[in-house]
């Protein structure tokens, strides 16, 4: 989502490159990526998204500068600050702040209404990747409502990222995409991609009784983990559920 936000920001004559920017981002993802969310009573609650870069990514994404209109901002904080301003657009969030950290790290957090509320207003209507209750929350993602979440995130339904993900490589083994991945990329392609991890740390409004497949972390949170090149193939679902009282 993060350069996404960037691209709707240029002129068209600039969103092919930028597009293939976010074919980077994404590919790679040699990066620490954990999603925050704070659940409270009636499913509003708040969003911290902690990202550690890998200096690598950074390379990749300064090598297309020559192409990018100039700015006073470096590339990253240029992308993260479209993407907050993209989300200043959605009436089911607010209270939207950013901060480069130095080193790479970056944080980018909001408070939001509801999720299903959020979903639907990021475009991702009747959604089945949220199921919720006013004491448990699941997630499941795999091909078949992979569709959902393009609505959501409108770059992954781009060509030039589809080529990539889940849908056009469905079976592929993880050792034949990275063999894709070093031919296109070269041998640091490879290795960027393995690194990348995303979590997604809950806090959910009691005192949880039940959690599958995600680690219980304290009374009231949880945690799922999750490396990117799972989520590129989506051989197998992405899925998780806590319970709380």
């Amino acid at each position: 989502m993060i350069v996404y936000a960037t691209i709707i920001a240029y002129p068209q004559s600039m969103r092919k490159v930028l597009l293939l920017l976010a074919t980077m981002v994404v590919l790679l993802s040699g990066c620490q990526v954990t999603e925050h969310l704070d659940i409270e009573t009636g499913n509003s609650g708040k969003s911290y998204t902690d990202i550690h870069v890998e200096q690598f990514f950074i390379d990749v994404l300064e090598d297309f500068g020559e192409f990018l209109p100039a700015s006073d901002e470096s590339m990253m904080d240029n992308a993260i600050s479209g993407y907050a301003s993209q989300l200043d657009g959605v009436n089911a969030i607010s209270d939207i702040e950013w901060e480069n950290l130095g080193d790479n790290h970056y944080t980018v957090s909001f408070s939001f209404s509801g999720i299903d509320t959020l979903l639907s207003q990021l475009g991702a209507e009747n959604q089945t990747l949220f199921a919720l209750t006013d004491n448990s929350l699941s997630f499941h993602l795999d091909i078949s409502n992979y569709e959902e979440l393009k609505s959501a995130v409108p770059f992954l339904a781009d060509p030039n990222f589809e080529v990539y993900g889940p849908e056009y490589n469905q079976g592929m083994s993880e050792t034949d995409y990275l063999d894709m991945i070093y031919f296109l990329l070269g041998e640091d392609g490879p290795e960027a991609i393995t690194k990348g991890l995303i979590e997604i740390a809950i806090s959910v409004p009691g005192t949880i009784t039940e959690a599958s497949n995600c680690d219980i972390t304290g009374e009231n949170t949880v945690s799922f983990n999750f490396p990117i090149i799972d989520f590129l193939l989506l051989n197998e679902p992405l899925e998780f559920s806590v319970s709380w009282e």
